[in-house]
């Protein structure tokens, strides 16, 4: 068993004490106040349903101690990798979140210090979710903040993975490692090693999938971290509907019209011929005006 599985093991222990602890205190009142009551005692046949219901509201107050963001998820699966709230439209209206409080000892730590080799936004035709920061297959990856593990496991994306919750809303996720180094339900703290890094998956070289999201919805990992100095923009971030406009584009990208590249074919040529300009071709597909087009490419004009 590995120290830090140690360490999680002795903090669920104590858990588990201070579990068995309340409920027995819990028993010693009603005992006493019973033992001083000159009265004979009734007992109510919803006694047995009210201390029943007192064991589950215990319990998952434990659980909201257990679980980071409790009250702000619904659930903790250990199988979906992006979380998905059902049956309701999240909004985000000025939504603060603190990243780092040295005095509250919340910390943040670069996962993996190299190069960004792909950014957050549209890949082509294909919208990528994600930083991706170049590495040697080996290197370690850490934590970026303190949290617990709710996901390891291998996607065919994102080949092996791991999901991060933070005691503030946030997860992150680790994708195309060679090695994983934590368990499910394992509490980690920020710069701890969780992993190895690799090239696993869908992937054409060793780098670290690096993904940030709010209840299931993608940020931009490069508006909270200043990835070149390796560290926070900012200690705190307040989320807001600009943060997740891009999901309106992707919605309308949907029906949106389409070319594909031809021989001889420029942006210049493609815009006259769609009765558009190439700026806007080159905000629908996120290229430069410089960009060099390769046949059979597909282009949205609208």
């Amino acid at each position: 068993m590995t120290p830090y599985h140690q360490i999680n093991k002795t903090k669920h222990m104590k858990v588990r004490v201070v579990f068995i602890l309340l409920i027995i205190i819990s028993f010693y009142n009603v005992f006493a106040q019973n033992t001083t009551n000159k009265k004979p005692i009734i007992e109510s046949k919803n006694d047995s349903t009210d201390i029943s219901s007192n064991f589950y509201n215990l319990y998952d107050s434990l659980s909201k101690y257990l679980y980071p963001a409790a009250d702000i998820y619904k659930n903790w699966d250990n199988n979906k990798i992006h979380y998905v709230q059902e049956n309701e439209k999240i909004e985000f209206d000025s939504i603060p979140l603190i990243l780092q409080d040295s005095i509250k000892e919340i910390y943040f730590v670069q996962p993996v210090i190299g190069p960004i080799t792909s950014h957050f936004g549209y890949r082509r035709y294909r919208y990528h979710y994600g930083t991706d920061i170049d590495l040697i297959t080996g290197d370690p990856v850490v934590a970026a903040f303190d949290g617990m593990v709710r996901i390891t496991t291998y996607e065919r994306g994102f080949g092996k993975v791991i999901v991060l919750r933070h005691a503030n809303g946030l997860e992150t996720i680790y994708g195309h490692l060679s090695k994983i180094l934590v368990d499910t339900n394992q509490i980690v703290k920020a710069g701890e090693r969780i992993a190895l890094g690799g090239n696993t998956g869908r992937s054409t070289g060793s780098h670290l999938h690096f993904e940030v999201r709010y209840l299931g919805k993608a940020i931009d990992p490069e508006s909270i971290i200043d990835f070149e100095n390796a560290k926070l923009i900012s200690n705190k971030v307040v989320l807001t509907d600009e943060n997740f406009d891009y999901i309106k584009r992707i919605k309308a990208d949907k029906n949106a019209k389409v070319c594909y590249v031809k021989k001889g074919d420029t942006l210049s040529a493609i815009a006259r011929r769609y009765h558009t300009t190439v700026s806007k071709l080159c905000y629908y597909n996120g290229i430069n005006q410089n960009a060099i087009l390769q046949i059979g490419q597909r282009i949205r004009v609208r």
